[in-house]
């Protein structure tokens, strides 16, 4: 009796696992040895597949590189989103609590950032292709942004993305400062969002109704 083939839905799955697989290799080797020292051969080894596997992935460990990065954007993104829980604009100091909360064991994460930028200083392509991570979680910020302010009745005086853009660079910079021993980017980043939010909000003017014909 013939066999029935297999459905596309477990090759899927598979693809899903294995790539997953792949990413948490990644990080892990670069957290651990850098990009440059990480090689194919140990990121595949680690992740239990082979490198015929990787190859199938990803085209490269550039790739590979910025794939782990983008995964992290959007962990990330899910974690802000606790930051623009209840009223909007949000609290200050309840906001610096939340993001250092977020943030608070991700130096390995904050190391790679910095290597992969030092890498992108001398790589056009690589650089391109950061650029476009990296803006695609600022447009993801600016449209939650907008929102949560639309649904305030507020509206930003300054484009919203480039107030998300301000906030990437502001959590970046005080993520590395807190990852060579400062001990003072909780207070920082409540400064920042009360400059930030108290400077750029207004309320969204209403249009008086039409008076109706006679």
């Amino acid at each position: 009796m013939a066999t029935s083939k297999p459905t596309t839905e477990p090759r899927r799955r598979d693809r899903v696992r294995t790539r997953g697989a792949l990413l948490d290799a990644g990080a892990a080797v670069f957290a651990r040895k850098g990009f440059a020292a990480a090689t194919l051969d140990e990121i595949a080894a680690e992740s239990g597949h082979t490198r015929g596997a990787f190859h199938h992935h990803f085209s490269s460990k550039e790739e590979l590189f910025l794939a782990v990065i983008a995964r992290s954007d959007e962990e990330l993104l899910a974690g802000y989103e606790s930051l623009l829980d209840g009223p909007f604009p949000p609290d200050p100091h309840e906001g610096a609590r939340r993001w250092h909360a977020v943030h608070a064991s991700d130096g390995g994460d904050t190391a790679l950032r910095l290597e992969l930028r030092t890498l992108a200083f001398r790589d056009e392509e690589l650089r391109r292709r950061l650029n476009a991570v990296e803006r695609a979680a600022t447009v993801a910020t600016a449209e939650r942004l907008t929102e949560k302010a639309a649904a305030q009745g507020m509206s930003f005086r300054r484009p919203p993305e480039q107030i998300a853009t301000l906030l990437h660079l502001m959590s970046g910079a005080l993520r590395v400062r807190a990852a060579l021993g400062a001990d003072d980017t909780a207070e920082c980043m409540e400064t920042f969002l009360a400059l930030v939010f108290e400077g750029s909000l207004e309320r969204t003017p209403t249009r008086p109704a039409k008076p109706e014909r006679a």
